[in-house]
């Protein structure tokens, strides 16, 4: 109802793509900021401005070159990408959800990097919300299959 988003990716492309999903859901009149940027130095100033946020929702990718070379890696900075996300989350969050397409990493392991982060700010209160993780897939038309596409894990306050 209340709610404003702000969508950060360092990809043009992407954060084009974002608005016009926003205008397919007829979303077009609710606050919305929109963030080309790497999501790591938006964060980290943020974190520097104080500014708090009721949910996150990422979908980082498994590989990617920043403008002045730098690497992003899925396995090696996930842990650190939600650490400091940890750090604008607020002090009553709603929701944390970590979205992946990055092949041989698991739900479960998206899911304990979650309830090490949430454990760390929340103490106790962390367990007050419930954890989950699973695939996502597509269902196959005129098929009872479902096609495998990624993982996630999810924090939501009870």
């Amino acid at each position: 109802a209340g709610a404003s988003v702000c969508h950060v990716d360092s990809s043009k492309g992407m954060v084009a793509w974002a608005k016009e999903n926003v205008v397919s859901s007829r979303l077009q009149e609710r606050p919305v900021r929109y963030i080309v940027d790497d999501v790591v130095k938006f964060v980290q100033r943020e974190i520097r401005r104080g500014n708090k946020y009721d949910a996150i929702i990422m979908d980082p990718p498994s590989y990617g070159r920043g403008a002045n070379g730098e690497v992003w890696k899925f396995e090696e900075n996930l842990p650190m990408l939600i650490e400091i996300c940890m750090q604008v989350l607020s002090d009553n969050p709603l929701f944390f959800l970590i979205n992946s397409y990055t092949t041989g990493t698991s739900s479960m392991v998206l899911e304990n990097l979650l309830k090490m982060n949430m454990r760390k700010k929340y103490g106790k209160r962390a367990d007050d919300g419930i954890f989950e993780n699973g695939e996502v897939g597509l269902p196959m038309t005129d098929s009872d299959f479902i096609l495998p596409c990624g993982i996630y894990s999810k924090w939501v306050k009870k």
